[in-house]
């Protein structure tokens, strides 16, 4: 650590410290949540309303623009009251996807607990831009998604076998009997059919009980105005103070930033949201051996995560993102070809390192990503630039989704078609 850094840290800001200290407690439980709903629950859906993963893409896309709707208001009602409003949003909706077999309904119920979980990943970019000194700005950035990763590790790692365990305790079966069938899906029926979907059931309505720690948590959350905005700055009211506002809000690098992460959004979409189906149906990796997988995924993410400081300083920002950025296309080139690396361990053990190595080069400049997307805005704009990124998420959500569900997911092979696809849009 530098003496700017430590300096840095001896005069923070109590009050910005307390609340950063509370909201990687937060972010900490919400990436327990997103251990269970990035996998397990993504399973689930694939049982009880296959419409949802077939179109995943579009009802994410419609979480974005309602992301992006939502988190300009914290312009207006701040930090603390955003935040008490997400852990209500999240359970009862996750739970409400629980008691219900109709399709319908648990769309509805998946888009208003999926935009409250992604929200908490907007929140903290902004936070730390406003509370945390610049000198540890990165390192901070690190560290809250370090945070997020190993909660999200956990609860994936037991998230997947818990399904399992409940499932051999309600049929009656060993635990290594009722792995082996959670690898075939599509074959159960009956109660074994009942008995496994009810057991992600038990799973969702546990992981909605934890979430209710957040808001306990938010409550002591402290935020003033000027956390948030410029006190005592009016809304533009000319023409001309429009056009200023809103060239501060799009111009040449935050349009050159928005054509980067749509292009890498475009591709990534088409295969992350489905690498548990793809692994549990396409390659037939039995469920539990699948969240192991995924584990050691988000093992990569979190070691990747680490990386983040040395690469600013070492080479930049911009070239951070680059190179990491094309790193990642000749893994995913292989890993459209998983059919042909055998069956058992081999498969196992090669698609696990593929998916570990990809994982860790593509999140090692996420916290970098995160800081420049800051401060490429200034304070009153950021809130703002937040939601414009998102709707072009969304845009990108829906031309993902149309192709997913129209074309490309029609059949098995489209799940690893989807690898060469974002091959070439990396």
């Amino acid at each position: 650590m530098t003496a700017q850094e430590k300096a840095a840290i001896k005069n923070w800001n109590p009050r910005y410290r307390r609340n950063v200290y509370l909201y990687l407690w937060i972010y900490g439980i919400l990436g327990a949540v997103t251990g269970i709903t990035n996998d397990a629950a993504l399973s689930y859906f694939d049982i009880v309303a296959p419409g949802l993963i077939s179109g995943l893409n579009i009802f994410n896309a419609i979480t974005a623009l309602l992301m992006s709707l939502m988190i300009v208001w914290v312009h207006e009602l701040g930090y603390r009251k955003i935040l008490l409003i997400l852990p209500p949003l999240t359970s009862i909706f996750l739970a409400l996807t629980t008691i219900t077999t109709n399709q319908i309904i648990i769309m509805f119920a998946y888009i208003i607990s999926w935009t409250a979980i992604g929200v908490y990943d907007l929140m903290y970019p902004l936070m730390w831009t406003s509370y945390v000194p610049k000198e540890i700005r990165t390192k901070m950035f690190t560290v809250v998604m370090v945070v997020n990763l190993v909660a999200q590790t956990i609860l994936t790692f037991i998230g997947g076998k818990a399904v399992v365990y409940f499932f051999s305790k309600m049929q009656g079966i060993s635990y290594d009997i009722a792995s082996n069938l959670s690898a075939h899906t599509a074959q159960l029926s009956g109660s074994y059919l009942a008995n496994y979907t009810n057991a992600f059931r038990i799973v969702l309505i546990l992981t909605a009980l934890v979430n209710v720690v957040a808001f306990v948590l938010a409550i002591f959350i402290k935020d003033e105005p000027k956390d948030y905005r410029t006190v005592g700055m009016k809304k533009p009211q000319t023409p001309e103070e429009k056009k200023k506002a809103f060239e501060a809000l799009i111009n040449k690098k935050t349009i050159m930033w928005i054509l980067y992460i749509a292009g890498i959004q475009l591709g990534a979409r088409l295969v992350v949201p489905y690498i548990p189906i793809y692994l549990n149906d396409y390659l037939h990796i039995p469920r539990g051996i699948t969240s192991t997988i995924n584990t050691f995924q988000t093992a990569a993410m979190f070691i990747g995560y680490f990386f983040a400081p040395f690469l600013a300083k070492k080479l930049g920002a911009i070239v951070s993102i680059a190179a990491g950025t094309l790193t990642c296309a000749p893994l995913m080139f292989l890993m459209a070809n998983g059919r042909h690396f055998g069956t058992g361990i081999t498969l196992f053990v090669i698609v696990g390192v593929l998916l570990f190595l990809r994982s860790g080069l593509a999140n090692a400049t996420m916290p970098i990503q995160q800081e420049v997307q800051m401060i490429i805005v200034d304070k009153d704009m950021r809130p703002a630039f937040t939601a414009v990124v998102q709707i072009a998420y969304a845009v990108i959500g829906i031309i993902d989704g149309l192709f997913t569900a129209f074309y490309l997911l029609k059949t098995p092979a489209g799940y690893a078609n989807a690898y060469y696809i974002a091959t070439a849009l990396y």
